[in-house]
């Protein structure tokens, strides 16, 4: 997931914890995930991702802490908890090494065949056969 991507998650999150406290005035465990949440979205928009996940961390202790506490509605605990979730798994990931391939030997070696330069043509010099005086079939000794 690309740095944005990951943002626009972790503002979803925001966006969920915030909407749980509009409709339950009561959900003081959501009030204080919010400006954590933010947090997370700003440094991962930066793309700090060991910070994100720091501060992701914390997000997830106060998350613990308000179900302890019962301040925070089970349904919706379970959904942020989804979100803490999905969010952590694409920090970790963006924070892997990219493997590089390496090449590696074949199992036939190849071997090239050495090119060798074409000897270059000479003349001919004289040559036995066909002169003047060689036409087939006549034979030199039986003259008269």
């Amino acid at each position: 997931m690309t740095p944005r991507g990951i943002s626009a998650v972790v503002l979803g999150l925001a966006a969920l914890v915030l909407a749980g406290c509009a409709s339950a005035p009561s959900d003081t465990g959501a009030d204080d995930l919010q400006p954590q949440i933010v947090a997370v979205a700003e440094a991962s928009a930066d793309a700090d991702y060991d910070q994100a996940l720091a501060l992701l961390d914390d997000v997830q202790a106060a998350l613990d802490d308000a179900v302890d506490s019962d301040s925070l509605p089970a349904a919706k605990a379970t959904s942020v908890q989804q979100s803490i979730d999905e969010v952590r798994a694409d920090l970790e990931a963006l924070l892997e090494p990219v493997a590089t391939p390496t090449p590696t030997p074949s199992s036939t070696p190849v071997t090239e065949t050495p090119v060798t330069p074409d000897k270059p043509e000479t003349p001919a010099g004289p040559g036995k056969g066909n002169s003047k005086n060689d036409k087939p079939g006549k034979d030199k000794k039986n003259k008269p």
